[in-house]
């Protein structure tokens, strides 16, 4: 005779097996999913993280030989962007004989020698695939592409000179002075001045633009003689921040990496960049521009 309460047909101490209901299962699909973005999104900050940092380690080698550049030179700062200046490979050849002469007007060939012809400076952090793709490029294209998209673009208009820009036009120094640094002894503010930044473009040929990517020779200062950088910045356009790239994220901004006449490395956002004081030595004000003698 079954005890009383216990249903006929089920042995005591024995109970049947039951499924998850619905609710339990949805619970258990959103605890892995959670579980999941949570992986996900520590995974992407390590290896933004990672990126951060082996970008910054670029930026500090690139003022090293900057530095060394000038030394070597007897105090004189690295051009720009300037006509009559010539590069040379790992070999020692000349390097406008095997590609166009521009290339050779821009700085990163021309700082090549001081980082052992060791590309990896110029391409640095999420950038680093473009070296794969560049070893099996033609010479000439290679040296294009590493002097025109480097990681890190120059403060050439004020810091060394580019001739698209005033520099070493006997015109614009009459009227506006020596407006840019041409000697380490005569740059006031290295804590501050900066000499590269982290750049983007969608320049894909002179006067024509294409696809964005990361990396271009050249940051623009937010002013010249007239205002260079659009009053609301657009990631979309990245002549908007004189071509300012604020790729990396600290603490919730977007920041630039940028590296000093002093040597220091630091980041900073698009608004902190706009004041003048920190792309030309002698601004008085965040809003300052040049003006004629």
């Amino acid at each position: 005779m079954p005890c009383l309460g216990q249903p006929i047909g089920r042995s005591i101490g024995h109970p049947t097996p039951r499924g998850f209901t619905v609710v339990e299962l949805l619970t258990t699909i959103g605890a892995i999913v959670l579980l999941v973005a949570i992986v996900i999104h520590a995974a992407t900050a390590v290896r933004r993280g990672a990126d951060r940092a082996e970008e910054s380690a670029a930026a500090r080698s690139l003022g090293v030989a900057w530095s060394a550049y000038a030394t070597d030179h007897r105090g004189a700062i690295l051009p720009g962007y300037a006509d009559g200046f010539r590069a040379r490979n790992v070999d020692g050849e000349w390097i406008d004989t095997q590609t166009v002469p521009v290339a050779a007007r821009r700085w990163p060939l021309r700082l090549a020698p001081y980082l052992g012809h060791d590309f990896a400076s110029f391409y640095a952090g999420a950038d680093a695939d473009r070296l794969a793709e560049l070893a099996d490029a033609p010479t000439d294209e290679a040296l294009y592409a590493v002097s025109a998209y480097p990681s890190f673009g120059l403060n050439s208009v004020f810091v060394g000179g580019d001739e698209n820009h005033g520099g070493f036009s006997p015109i614009f120094e009459q009227t506006f002075g020596r407006f840019y640094a041409t000697r380490l002894s005569t740059v006031r503010h290295p804590e501050r001045l900066v000499v590269f930044a982290s750049s983007r473009t969608d320049e894909a040929a002179p006067g024509t633009t294409g696809e964005i990517r990361e990396g271009f020779f050249r940051v623009l200062p937010p002013r010249w003689a007239t205002p260079l950088w659009a009053e609301v910045y657009d990631a979309d356009a990245p002549a908007s921040a004189g071509f300012l790239s604020p790729r990396h994220r600290v603490q919730g901004e977007d920041v630039a990496i940028v590296t000093t006449v002093d040597g220091g490395v630091e980041t900073a956002t698009v608004e902190e960049l706009r004041d003048m004081r920190r792309w030309s030595d002698q601004a008085t004000s965040e809003d300052w521009a040049m003006q004629p003698q």
